[in-house]
């Protein structure tokens, strides 16, 4: 199925839900995810945005970061990295490690290829297209993706997150609940 949870996003989004994450349903589904290679941590929280995004993807990696930085998420920062995935090829290599790295020292950014681009839908549904127009602009979605790195190295989904609003009390819950 192309689009694994394409449906369950479309609902969520247009419901005015008041939810913060979408059903946990999802847990576990394994994913395959080369470019998420990266960081050296049990888990990663992953969000896909562009470099010099600034209605979406700034606030989002800002409330990401106050999060990172929060006591709440303290007794968790050992266990997971927080990864950027750059939905833009045009941009250098070193530019979304840059970028992420501008909202936390600690943050991972990814680059990907034209043709790992072209292979996101097919995973976790990440929409991209690029809008026409003066200004460059690329409508995206904006979830959260919580992923766990298996001591094999293969990657699962465990859950996806709203950012409008983001609630980081999510994320400490289901962590909460995987280290039990």
């Amino acid at each position: 199925m192309k689009y694994k949870y394409f449906w369950i996003i479309l609902f969520i989004s247009f419901t005015q839900s008041t939810w913060a994450k979408i059903p946990t349903a999802i847990v576990d589904t394994p994913i395959s995810a080369p470019y998420l290679n990266v960081g050296t941590k049990e888990y990663m929280l992953v969000f896909y945005g562009y470099v010099g995004c600034a209605h979406v993807c700034t606030p989002v990696l800002e409330n990401l970061a106050r999060f990172y930085q929060s006591k709440e998420f303290t007794p968790y920062k050992s266990m997971i990295d927080l990864v950027f995935v750059n939905l833009l090829s045009e941009v250098s290599q070193e530019q979304p490690d840059q970028f992420a790295k501008g909202f936390n020292p600690q943050f991972i950014g990814v680059h990907l290829s034209p043709k790992e681009l072209q292979s996101l839908d097919k995973e976790l549904s990440v929409y991209f297209a690029k809008q026409k127009g003066e200004v460059f602009e690329l409508d995206h979605s904006d979830f959260v993706y919580l992923i766990h790195r298996k001591s094999d190295k293969s990657l699962s989904l465990v859950n996806i997150y709203m950012t409008h609003p983001f609630d980081g009390a999510f994320v400490v819950r289901d962590l909460q609940q995987r280290k039990q």
